[in-house]
């Protein structure tokens, strides 16, 4: 895959304030990256970074290989933004607001229609954008975003204040548009929809990047320390576990949860084993993206 945007200790403060703290990381032809972090977390100032919309205090990024200080060009050519609140002119169609947002990227107007058809909204392209919902206007905003056949493509909050249903519909749309080898950083508080579409999550805590890897790494580093046990005889199991003083753990319907530093399975198998109780699951608890994101906020 093809390093489409390298990012080497970004850096951007205002006053004394350090709003993005030394990021570094790479983007590839066909990533999909989910971009967490608290509010305040630097995930928007690094966004509008990264779009060529504020300059940094230090640092560097380069696209397609060239830094964007000396290439500024080449950044806008093949980067897209997408704020949470785009606005379009309400008086005019979808198809009249896509051929003047084309006209300014210097992009070509003829892909209009397609580009319509693409995002699903080709039979709405002579309504005016004052008549669409919210998310017929994230469509839109979709097709705007690729006006410039960009290789990168940032979204905040693509699906902020959307019902259910068009949420679906534009995750769908999201990952088609990947599949065409577009890359996609989201920056989203929605952690169930990241870990389901995004092949990569970036964590983001006070301005730096705390963690930047896939879900299945991620849960690799962080493995969970609580052990799952179910048997089929739940009350001598609980028994047998409050004999053992040195065992910590708590009952959630019928199975226990055992909170250990070290791995001990074996033994509380072979415990089980030597009270005639048959085990169903004895697993370490599989981590949530949730409980990936709290660790990394969690007071050190």
């Amino acid at each position: 895959m093809e390093k489409v945007l390298e990012i080497d200790n970004l850096t951007k403060r205002y006053g004394d304030l350090t709003a993005v703290d030394n990021v570094s990381l790479d983007i590839y032809e066909g990533d999909l990256i989910g971009l967490l972090g608290h509010n305040g977390a630097g995930k928007t100032t690094l966004l509008v970074m990264l779009a060529g919309l504020t300059m940094q205090t230090s640092g560097s990024i380069k696209i397609c290989g060239k830094d964007i200080e000396k290439n500024m060009m080449d950044l806008k050519k093949n980067i897209s933004f997408l704020p949470d609140n785009t606005v379009y002119y309400e008086n005019l169609t979808a198809k009249q607001n896509l051929e003047y947002f084309s006209e300014l990227a210097d992009a070509d107007k003829s892909k209009v229609p397609e580009l319509l058809e693409l995002v699903g909204m080709g039979k709405w392209a002579d309504k005016k954008v004052g008549e669409f919902s919210k998310g017929m206007i994230q469509r839109i905003g979709f097709a705007q975003a690729l006006v410039k056949d960009p290789k990168v493509i940032f979204l905040d909050e693509p699906t902020s204040g959307l019902d259910p249903k068009a949420r679906i519909e534009m995750n769908m749309l999201l990952k088609s548009l990947n599949d065409r080898g577009i890359a996609i950083v989201i920056s989203s508080h929605v952690l169930s929809e990241i870990k389901g579409i995004c092949s990569k999550i970036a964590i983001m805590k006070q301005g730096k990047l705390a963690a930047y890897d896939t879900f299945e790494n991620l849960c690799k580093q962080e493995k969970s320390n609580c052990i799952l046990l179910e048997t089929k005889n739940v009350e001598k199991t609980a028994s047998i576990l409050k004999s053992r003083k040195e065992i910590s753990f708590f009952q959630q319907g019928s199975v226990f949860k055992i909170t250990s530093d070290t791995d001990i399975r074996e033994s509380l198998d072979s415990m089980m084993n030597e009270n005639n109780v048959p085990v169903l699951t004895l697993e370490y608890e599989k981590e949530d993206l949730y409980d990936i994101f709290e660790k990394y906020y969690q007071v050190a």
